[in-house]
């Protein structure tokens, strides 16, 4: 079982401020915009920070981590076995067999059987239903398709459909149209955004007329953006549902948004970063207004 704890390098009875600190000392080191080759290390110290940031998810987990330990421990403690001679194997072998096997062999054999004459009659019984629709649906094409009814097969309408791509929680699909994002080391200040809107949420942070971070945010999920500035923050973000990355805004300039109850949100006030920072859209929340896509694209709208 993997233990969570190890990965983030502190103890099992390490306190939520001290899970966080290893938690970002650690994405510094293996977040993908900064280590590419440590990606999937990146996911197992997310994993198992996210599964022992909450209390609920690091009760259930410590409850199962005790259990796999206290296993490991009687099996590897447990009292010494017989060395069996070749000859008491084969006898303990043979009695094995004899009592838990040979005996039901007739039993599933004339299972399997009863089985395989029951899959043969369903394919027969689905092959004697399917011929006569098939012929029937033949026919009626033919039909169709004949001079005597006064049409002719064209061409046919051939349309292009492209492959829609899910956008994954951390995604940051507006960040060029904003001119890129910026990371702080220096000010390791960062923002916990929990997402109860009933709405997947792309959100942008700004620091003046500067873009921040960008970042999408699911349903019902949370997400630690880390490394902002000791500054106050305007915040941006706009929701919906089933992301069409080749739904085109703003005037058909910006490439890319929700096909579903699109909407555009800002920030009435400034954000101001302190030590610990927790920030929860409802979709109903009077720190926000509704802004048209003109306002959110608009650079030079920005704060």
């Amino acid at each position: 079982m993997t233990n969570y704890y190890d990965i983030l390098g502190v103890k099992q009875s390490a306190s939520t401020s001290e899970i966080k600190t290893a938690f970002r000392s650690l994405a510094k080191l293996y977040h993908p915009d900064k280590n590419p080759s440590g990606q999937d290390q990146f996911k197992k110290i997310l994993l198992a920070y996210e599964t022992l940031i909450h209390p609920t998810s690091k009760y259930s987990y410590d409850l199962k981590l005790k259990y796999h330990q206290n296993a490991s421990t009687t099996h590897s403690t447990g009292s010494k076995t017989k060395n069996w001679s070749f000859e008491e194997k084969e006898m303990k072998r043979r009695q094995y067999y004899n009592e838990h096997i040979k005996k039901y062999e007739k039993v599933n054999r004339a299972k399997a059987e009863h089985a395989n004459l029951k899959k043969n009659y369903n394919e027969y019984k689905y092959i004697l239903y399917a011929t006569p629709l098939a012929v029937l649906l033949f026919l009626l094409v033919i039909n169709f398709a004949t001079p005597s009814h006064g049409n002719h097969l064209g061409s046919p309408d051939v349309s292009t459909t492209s492959v829609k791509k899910d956008l994954k929680m951390g995604d940051s699909p507006y960040s060029e149209w904003f001119g890129g994002e910026q990371f702080f080391e220096k000010d390791e200040l960062s923002l916990n955004v929990s997402n109860q809107s009933n709405q997947d949420l792309i959100l942008c942070l700004f620091s003046g007329s500067d873009l921040v971070r960008c970042c999408f945010i699911k349903e019902g999920y949370s997400a630690e953006i880390p490394q902002l500035p000791n500054d106050s923050l305007y915040i941006k973000y706009s929701s919906g549902k089933n992301w069409d990355e080749n739904k085109k805004v703003y005037d058909s300039k910006v490439k890319g948004a929700f096909s579903e109850n699109l909407r555009f949100y800002e920030s009435i006030s400034p954000l101001g970063m302190s030590a610990v920072n927790a920030l929860t859209i409802t979709g109903k929340d009077t720190e926000f207004k509704e802004i048209t896509g003109e306002e959110f694209f608009n650079k030079s709208g920005n704060h």
